[in-house]
């Protein structure tokens, strides 16, 4: 079963100067209950992390020197068939309702744009820097990364989300108190193309509170976009 309860979406950013680029970062928020593979039923609260983007051509290739708030270091929900923050979902009896929709996991895309749920497969590819901390971390550590380990599947093709024109790349569950403003202060920095055999941009964002506002805004940081290798 699953409750919305709060959506909070970038409203500005300030641009690289790229033709096409990422422009910020969407917060999705949640409540849902969801049944694990031992029979209990969980009651989580949800964070949906998207990065929005402004052209239909964007793919995104990779997230890295993520660092989150001390609000957003905890330990977050592993469901007991879905352990590990890359995507892992086994199939057969260990496709379970908590695995699907409640398991904390990081992706490049690679699940559906309306419902993102963990199905078989989905995220396949996406690997976790050495600087994660672990498949096993409670959260994800200081300069965190990931990214998409086979660029021809092009996983991070942007599509239309609950949010608008962005994708996935990460799911934060907690059975503690949770919400789209514990996230305030992140900061990342993003790689993406428009496709096979086309530069990398990158850009620096971060979640800051809008003035006035309950509103969040993930801004795009004020550097020229550069290819990474």
């Amino acid at each position: 079963m699953r409750k919305l309860t709060t959506i909070s979406v970038a409203a500005c950013a300030i641009s690289t100067g790229a033709v096409a680029e990422m422009t910020e970062i969407g917060l999705n928020a949640y409540s849902i209950s969801a049944a694990d593979f031992d029979g209990n039923t969980i009651s989580l609260n949800v964070v949906d992390m998207y990065m929005l983007s402004d052209d239909t051509s964007d793919v995104m290739l990779n997230i890295y020197n993520m660092t989150l708030p001390a609000a957003a270091q905890i330990t977050y929900y592993q469901s007991i068939t879905g352990a590990g923050w890359a995507p892992n979902n086994l199939g057969g009896p260990f496709d379970t309702e908590a695995t699907r929709i409640g398991d904390s996991f990081v992706s490049i895309g690679g699940v559906d744009f309306d419902n993102p749920e963990q199905t078989p497969g989905a995220g396949a590819g996406t690997a976790l820097d050495p600087n994660f901390g672990g498949s096993n971390a409670d959260y994800p550590s200081d300069l965190a990364g990931w990214f998409n380990s086979n660029p021809p599947t092009q996983n991070g093709q942007v599509g239309e989300t609950p949010l608008g024109l962005g994708v996935f790349v990460g799911r934060f569950s907690s059975t503690q108190a949770l919400d789209a403003s514990n996230f305030v202060g992140t900061t990342l920095e993003a790689t993406w193309n428009q496709g096979l055999g086309t530069p990398g941009q990158q850009s620096q964002f971060s979640v800051i509170p809008a003035p006035g506002s309950l509103a969040l805004l993930a801004m795009a940081g004020l550097v020229g976009t550069r290819r990474r290798h």
